[in-house]
């Protein structure tokens, strides 16, 4: 057995140790490794090798004394230094790179080649568990609920049926002027002069036996004390005013109700009017929640229609005739009651579920009631937030210490990976969630949305549920831990 000299052994040691210097300076635990090259390399290696030489020379072997010594211990330091660099020396020869991750060395992954990712290994898709939802509905009329970028909850009564909608319609009529006058969620807004003509619409108002507030020639409002009598008191002569303030005439102002309507994608929806009288005025439940929708990205609207009252200069303090504000979490929207249509509701309620805000947005149609408030139809929409609320709960989709992805490299599956604390969506029985998995090997995430939805995906670290190695034998990079997440 010839044992090398010391003089080669400490140039190899001398070029690796520069070599990864030079590429890996970052790299804490090579940093360690070149502390021990330099130790090594202090010592006597000459003296080293001549001990070998002579125990294998008398015995073949090294003798006892050897075994234990600190002679054994820095010549068992430098080999297992020249096996792990041997590696490296051989990936910065060939290009490939080596990373060291979370102290765990892996060599040899060629760019452009087949590293190892993570792979989902649950099912994709979840369906919350559980019977249908028990919902309160109207024993008359129809009515819809659903949760804002989750989905329906449910209807009773058809979704894409048209009907008269009354006073609802001045919703869209708030919408299109705040989005050509916008509004901050507390400014009043530019000033609206009364002219003679414009105070005639309050007696043409009573004429029609139609909602109104009084109006008086040289009275001066702001923009949003317009939107709080017609929003609050559904004054019929105060969407007059403002549709010919905002567009020169109700003609014009009811052909861009239409055309925002087409831009919301509300294809069953016809306005004739700005205050929803007319019963050419027509809408579905399945238009109505979009305009719902809508009307959350507004805060000057949403802040408006939460108003309980409101001053105005001429009628003095109107009143929200919702009277169900602050019922049950309900903050809106606005109320609609004519013969043709019969009592009706658009609203929404903010409620708390599992830690995560959700807002609710119903629709009630065809309530009995032709004149006044429409009590048939806020009672109605009470019960129903009611019981949408006991519908909406938590359930746990991925639970620590069970494996829903692994990791894969070169076609072959290794490991488990899971998550570290109890992954929970908000929902209700029926809903459906699809699953999947994102990131590398260092940090593989689980994400989680809503099928059919428009929230956003949530997404989770996973971390690895036990050692394993990759297909070549060497270790994989361990994951991140994860944090506890609801959707």
């Amino acid at each position: 057995m010839r044992i090398p000299s010391a003089g080669p052994v400490r140039s190899v040691l001398e070029r690796l140790r520069t070599g990864i210097a030079r590429e890996l300076p970052e790299a804490g635990v090579l940093t360690k490794l070149r502390d021990t090259l330099d130790r090594a390399r202090r010592e006597d290696l000459s003296r080293i090798s001549a001990r070998i030489q002579r125990e294998v020379r008398l015995l073949r072997r090294p003798g006892h004394g050897f075994w234990g010594s600190r002679l054994s211990l820095v010549l068992g330091l430098t080999l297992a230094a020249l096996g792990t660099l041997s590696s490296a020396t051989w990936a910065l020869a060939t290009g490939k790179p080596v990373r060291w991750l979370d102290g765990t060395l892996i060599v040899g992954e060629a760019q452009g080649a087949d590293v190892a990712k993570p792979v989902l290994t649950a099912s994709g898709g979840f369906v919350f568990p559980g019977g249908a939802p028990r919902l309160d509905w109207p024993t008359s009329g129809r009515a819809a609920v659903e949760v804002e970028g989750m989905g329906l909850i449910g209807h009773d009564g058809g979704m894409t049926a048209q009907t008269a909608i009354a006073s609802i319609a001045k919703t869209m009529t708030a919408y299109v002027v705040l989005k050509d006058h916008p509004l901050g969620a507390h400014d009043d807004g530019p000033t609206i002069t009364v002219t003679s003509a414009t105070a005639g619409l309050y007696p043409q108002a009573i004429a029609r036996d139609e909602s109104a507030v009084p109006l008086r020639a040289g009275e001066k409002l702001t923009e949003r004390q317009a939107l709080e009598a017609m929003m609050l008191a559904s004054a019929g002569d105060m969407a007059d005013l403002l549709a010919v303030w905002d567009r020169g005439s109700v003609a014009k102002f009811a052909a861009a109700m239409n055309a925002q309507a087409h831009a919301l994608g509300m294809t069953d929806t016809v306005y004739t009017d700005p205050t929803g009288l007319a019963a050419s005025t027509v809408s579905t439940m399945a238009d109505q929640l979009k305009l719902a929708e809508a009307v959350q990205h507004v805060p000057a609207l949403t802040a408006v229609v939460a108003e309980t009252s409101a001053q105005i200069p001429v009628a003095g303090r109107v009143k929200n005739i919702n009277f169900d504000l602050g019922s049950y979490g309900i903050d809106g929207i606005k109320t609609g009651t004519t013969a043709a249509a019969g009592s009706c509701l658009l609203f929404s309620a903010h409620i708390t579920v599992g830690g995560r805000k959700l807002t609710l947005l119903g629709v009630v149609l065809g309530m009995p009631g032709s004149t006044g408030t429409p009590w048939s139809a806020l009672k109605a929409a009470e019960s129903l937030v009611h019981s949408a609320e006991a519908s909406v709960r938590t359930t746990t989709v991925a639970a620590p210490g069970v494996a829903v992805a692994a990791l894969e490299q070169d076609g072959t599956r290794f490991g488990r990976l899971g998550v570290a604390a109890p992954l929970t969506v908000v929902g209700w029985p029926g809903l459906g969630f699809r699953l999947s998995v994102t990131g590398d090997a260092a940090s593989p995430r689980l994400l989680i949305t809503r099928t059919g939805g428009s929230a956003d995906p949530v997404g989770v670290p996973l971390t690895t549920l036990n050692v394993h190695t990759t297909p070549s034998g060497k270790p994989a990079t361990p994951a991140k831990s994860a944090t506890p997440a609801t959707q």
